[in-house]
């Protein structure tokens, strides 16, 4: 299989890539895929992701983390 690069400054990004962005295994995206339980594109056989797609579902459902500190000492 050829190696497929994207234009500098894309928004989307080739499997690797986007694995790579993710922090996840290139098997793990590809079975994250082929669920559909990743945003993706594919035109033929050809798969992109767009980087914004994945920061917003990346943000969806998350836990939106403590705003201040517990008084922890007595």
């Amino acid at each position: 299989m050829a190696n497929q690069t994207t234009p500098l400054g894309s928004p989307w990004m080739t499997p690797e890539d986007a694995a790579e962005y993710l922090g996840i295994a290139i098997g793990t995206l590809r079975n994250w895929t082929s669920a559909r339980y990743i945003p993706f594109a594919r035109r033929g056989r050809v798969v992109r992701y767009h980087r914004e797609q994945l920061d917003k579902w990346l943000s969806k459902d998350s836990c939106p983390g403590r705003t201040t500190f517990a008084n922890t000492a007595d």
